[in-house]
């Protein structure tokens, strides 16, 4: 990922603070163009004198240098927010190839910042997938080191270790607005293995660690080394940390 968990975050938008990690979604229509302000001198002046219109258009005020600088961060944030979002939508990010060559579609929809991970497959069980909304990012310990500390510990516990983690903060959209949902949605979910961390002849799972603590071991569901697939159970949570480790 080429820009920090922070500086994403803040690009997004409205926050929710779970795990130490501020997320934040926002609406579908945002970043307007700044309105040029009146001038009262030129006013007052065509109050004195009637002025010719070819005259005026030569007359009127530009843009202050304030407004200029305004109208460049404006565009700026804009042009961000643009590149972020076509990052989140990457397309081998919300797919997953397996060993056999056949890719598996996230169903989904949301933003995806991924690199160690694979790509990302998502199923909600639910009968209309629309309402629902995720962004996943990855994470590690300097980003999230209460959630990866437990990470750890589930992970010693069972003779493995922890391999690449990701925040899956989870959403629901109503109309054009995205928001955050009072609870991750049940379904199925599978992540592509970077092969310097597991492949042929690795047994692995999922640790999905919640807030306050709680944690659950997901075991691997398919036999093909190139994935991890898991059956994710609904939560009440609106935002889990999900880590794949590797038995010993």
């Amino acid at each position: 990922m080429r820009k920090s968990t922070k500086t994403l975050i803040a690009l997004i938008g409205t926050a929710v603070v779970a795990l130490g990690v501020v997320v934040n979604f926002t609406s579908a229509s945002e970043v307007q163009a700044a309105r040029p302000r009146s001038y009262d001198t030129h006013e007052a002046i065509e109050e004195v004198i009637e002025i010719p219109a070819e005259v005026q258009e030569v007359w009127t005020p530009g843009p202050s240098p304030e407004e200029i600088q305004q109208e460049r961060i404006t565009a700026q944030a804009a042009a961000d927010r643009e590149a972020l979002v076509a990052e989140g939508l990457k397309y081998e990010n919300h797919y997953v190839k397996g060993a056999d060559g056949y890719t598996h579609g996230s169903g989904l929809i949301g933003l995806y910042f991924l690199d160690d991970i694979k790509g990302i497959a998502y199923s909600p069980v639910t009968e209309d997938r629309t309402t629902c909304y995720g962004i996943a990012y990855e994470t590690d310990s300097t980003k999230s080191p209460a959630a990866i500390a437990t990470a750890n510990e589930v992970a010693q516990s069972v003779n493995a270790v922890v391999g690449p983690s990701i925040n899956f903060q989870y959403g629901k959209v109503v109309g054009d607005q995205i928001s955050q949902s009072s609870e991750g949605v049940e379904g199925t979910m599978m992540m592509g293995l970077d092969p310097t961390f597991a492949g042929e002849g690795d047994r692995v799972a999922v640790i999905a660690i919640y807030p306050g603590g709680e944690t659950k071991i997901l075991e691997d569901t398919d036999d093909d080394p190139t994935t991890v697939s898991v059956n994710v159970p609904a939560t009440d949570s609106s935002l889990v940390m999900y880590s794949i480790i590797k038995y010993n």
